[in-house]
This record gives structure tokens, sequence and C-alpha cells, in this order.
């Protein structure tokens, strides 16, 4: 809440840096472009640094980066030196420190995961919401430095948060689990696996012939993700001493099924306990319930997990001197046509929306609204984007209406909406189509990753949502200074309003190509 706040709230500050620096617009958007594109494309680094350290480390990281950038603003005497404290330190603090948020809520949380990751994402908005007029009432009272100050020391309280990032393992509970006779006479290990909700499972591991070193795999690839490794205990019998060893999710999910060869095979059956159901992305837009571009949510997801996964009965063989090979972003994706569409249309919202909220505070100057009334507008802009996110999400679960449906018209609305407010001088009716670009932009946000999910496959999600996230960071890190380049009066304004507006119909547009596209998961499934 407090670092996603403060950036999209960044609309205020520019107000006054201004002021106090006397430059011009355009030197002054290179800030907020700078700190977008850090925000949104240091996903992977973060989702990486997580793997190798832990979400609490990296979340510290996070944290103290922003705060250190912006307490550091308090001593800036020009623009340049803003650059680096606001744009650069805050950008990389907000990249680091944001997906580990998402990450361990997927990873404690199963049955309600969907509502949890909701709940969570909507913090976001929350802090978009009370910071404007927050922000308002400090610069009124202490000025940018004093209120740079403050808001880095309010950014220091995610370091309380991060201390409550517990590794999932420590809540396990382990429960032994007697050895039958029969799984004796077999000659079977029974294998507890923890899970974050205190269930444990019991597998059993046949091995056909004990002297070919294989490692086993899951040739159906029905593992879910979660946060780390699965930790296991194989019991020997009842008196031997546990032996603790640790398999990655990830690589059985990685493991690709090979052909049968003479040697060694191994089973894994389910003997006891209960396993969630199988789980699918699409299932609930609840777990997508944010911005396709401060997205460093679902960047890169963590390769290992453990809160939750389903084995099904299989066979595989895989030996240790076969390499593994796994892609780290599918480039082929730039030459499927349906995937460019979602891209173009990703990219023009992310121009649109990033734009509007900087640009909104200076254009109610303009219009002679009083900087209290220019805070308002952009928290009525982010409390209708929450309703339009939560709102929208579970509507489109209730599957009344294909969830393509409300993308479409989530972006044709906000683009009519922005268009049509230039239109007007009332702080009534611009108010009034600030909440309609809201609500929509929220809608089209909270199922942004299941329509590349339904239409592209779960597998390819992290190379789908990666790219677009990283072009996204392109386009933010170029768009404000050109945008800025053309604001010197009044009509600049219109027309930028109007243009932006006009990009976001045009990018609902061009899912009319969509029928002429062929879909080429149905051909390989008709194939097969």
């Amino acid at each position: 809440m407090l670092i996603p706040g403060t950036i999209k709230s960044f609309g205020i500050l520019l107000v006054e840096f201004l002021e106090v620096f006397q430059t011009s617009t355009a030197t002054a958007m290179w800030i907020p472009s700078l700190c977008y594109f850090l925000y949104s494309s240091l996903g992977p680094v973060s989702s990486i640094l997580s793997l190798k350290y832990s979400y609490r480390t990296v979340t510290l990281m996070g944290g103290t980066f922003a705060a250190v950038g912006m307490i550091c603003t308090t001593f800036a005497q020009n623009i340049i030196y803003v650059y680096i404290t606001v744009g650069v330190l805050v950008g990389t603090g907000a990249g680091l420190a944001f997906p580990p948020t998402v990450y361990i809520v997927t990873s404690y949380f199963n049955k309600l995961r969907g509502l949890a990751n909701g709940i969570c994402i909507s913090g976001s908005a929350l802090g978009s919401i009370i910071l404007p007029p927050l922000l308002r009432v400090i610069l009124d009272v202490y000025g940018y430095r004093g209120t740079c100050l403050i808001i880095g020391g309010l950014i220091l309280n995610v370091w309380v948060a991060a201390l409550f990032y517990d590794p999932v393992e420590k809540h396990s509970k382990t429960i032994t689990i007697e050895v039958t006779s029969e799984e004796k006479d077999n000659d079977q290990d029974p294998i507890v696996i923890k899970t974050t909700n205190n269930l444990e499972e019991t597998i059993s591991v046949t091995t056909e012939s004990p002297h070919n070193d294989t490692i086993f795999s899951d040739s159906s690839r029905t593992f879910n993700r979660s946060a780390s490794s699965a930790t296991m205990q194989t019991l020997k019998s009842q008196t031997s001493k546990e032996r603790k060893i640790s398999v990655p999710v990830g690589m059985l999910h990685s493991i690709q099924q090979s052909e049968r060869q003479d040697g060694t095979a191994q089973r894994l059956r389910v003997q006891k306990g209960s396993m969630p159901p199988k789980r699918s992305p699409s299932s609930s837009s609840f777990q997508y319930v944010t911005t396709p571009y401060h997205g460093s949510a679902l960047t890169l997801q963590p390769e290992v997990f453990a809160s939750s996964f389903s084995l099904r009965g299989s066979q595989g063989k895989l030996s240790k001197d076969e390499p593994v090979k796994k892609k780290f972003i599918d480039l082929a994706l730039l030459k499927d046509p349906l995937y460019l569409i979602i891209l173009i249309s990703s990219g023009i919202n992310a121009v649109s929306y990033t734009n509007f909220l900087i640009i909104l505070p200076q254009y109610a100057k303009i219009q002679s609204f009083d900087k209290n009334g220019a805070a308002l507008l952009l928290s009525i802009v982010s409390t209708f984007d929450l309703i339009g996110r939560i709102g929208g999400s579970a509507l489109s679960d209730l599957q009344c209406c294909p969830k393509l449906a409300y993308y479409i018209g989530g972006l044709l609305i906000s683009g009519i909406a922005l268009a049509c407010l230039p239109f007007f001088s009332n702080f009534i009716f611009i108010a009034s189509c600030c909440g309609f670009f809201g609500i929509s932009s929220g809608a089209y946000t909270g199922v942004t990753a299941v329509i590349m999910t339904d239409m592209l496959g779960e597998e390819r999600l992290q190379s789908t949502y990666g790219i677009s996230l990283f072009v996204n960071g392109i386009l933010q890190l170029v768009s404000p200074p050109i945008c800025g380049a053309v604001l010197n009066g009044p009509s600049s304004y219109f027309m930028l309003f109007l243009v932006l507006g006009i990009m976001l119909v045009t990018a609902s547009s061009i899912w009319l190509l969509l029928p002429f596209i062929p879909d080429k998961r149905k051909e390989n499934k008709s194939k097969v």
C-alpha cells in the first residue's frame, strides 16, 4: 500500500517540483518515467532474488531503497538530483518490494488463495486513495522537503511488514505415520509431505530396480504452483531416524516425459490423506487483480512452490545425465498474431493510464481548481479503480458473459471517458469522467492475466506476462517525457487527453481482428 500508493500519487508531488525547481514539464516528467519503468521491469529480478534468498530479505531491500530515496529528496537542490533519488531509488525499491508481497500470499493460502491475493493487491489501490489527500495536507503544512522526509519515514514501515514474512515451512506440522506390514513387504518408503494448510499427504515410492541412479518425474505435469520447495521426510521404520530431503517442485513441473529405457522407473501413488483439487490460474480472476504494468506481481513466478500441489499416478524416467532445457522467455510468442493483439492493447493501456494519472493534477490546476481538488480527483480514480478490479473479477467468475467482454468493454469505456473529459470544465463532470475511467480500467485490469492464460495457455503465462511487462516498462519510460514536451498551454491538455482516449478506443477496436486469427491451441488439440 505504501510504495505503490506513493508512486501512483506522484502527480501531487510533481506539481510541487515544477514550482520549486522552476523547470519545464517535459524535464520533470523524466522522474515518473524512470520510476514507472523500474517498477514494471524489475519483477524478474525480484523473483530471482526471492528464490535465492527469501521474500523477507528482498522486501527489506526494496523498502530500504524506496525509503532512502524519499528521505534523500529532502536535500535536493535541482531536478537532476530528484531523477536519482525518486526516479531510480524509489523505482528500484518498488520493483523489488512489491512482487514478494504477492508471492508470499500465494504461498500461505490454498482454499482462499484467490480472495487473499485480491485483498493483498487491493492495498495498492487503497494507498492511492488515501495518500493524495494526505500528501496535500502534509505539503500545505511542511512543504515538499518535510513531506518527502515524512513519506520516507512512513515507507520504513515496510520493514515491519517484511519481518512477518516467515517461510511457509516454519508453520508446517509434521505427523509421523507408522509403516504398515504391507509397505514393509513391498519395500516401500512412506513419504510425508508438508503442506501449508497443516495437512500432510503420505505417498509411497516403489522402486523396481534399486541399482540405476535416476531422478523421478511426473510426466502428467499436474503440480500446482506454490512458493518454496517441498520438504519430504522418509521413514524407514518406526524406530529408524528421519532422513530429510528437499525436492524442488518446480523441477518436477519442468521435467518432460522421456522415453522408457532399461533400468529404473519409479512410481508415485497416493496412500493416505486428501490432496487439494487441481487449480488452474484461469479458474479465478481474483488471482490476478493487479495492474498489468505495475506487475511485478506476475512477471516471474517462482519456480518452486510448496503450499499445495496434486500428484497423480504416473510413470517416467529421466537419467541424471540428460540435460533439462527450460526456457525463461518464449520469444516465439512475438510471432503469434493473437499475442501481438494482447501486447498492443496492453501497451496502449500502459501509456494512457500512466500519463493520465501523472498529468491529471496539472490539468486540475489549469482548470483553476485548488490543489485539494486535484488530490480528490486522483482519489476518485483510485477508488473506482479498486471497485472495478474486485467487482469485475467477481462478475467474470460468475461466467454470465465471456471474460473477454470485460476486457474489451473496459478498454472502450475508459477510452470514451478519457476522451470526453477535456470537453468539461465543471468539477462534477470531470470527477464523473474520472469515476468512469477508474471503474472501467479496473474491470479490464482484473482479467488481463486470465485472458492471457485462457488464450495462450497456463504454461506460457510467465513468458506472456513477462514480455508484456517489459514492453510496458519501455513505453512508460519514453511516453511521459513526450507527453510533457507537448504540454504548453490549456489547448495542449485538451488534445493530449483526447489522443490518449482515442488510443484506448483503438486498443479495444483491434480485437475485431480476433475472428480472423486461427486458434493454434485448438488446431493442435484436434491433431492429437
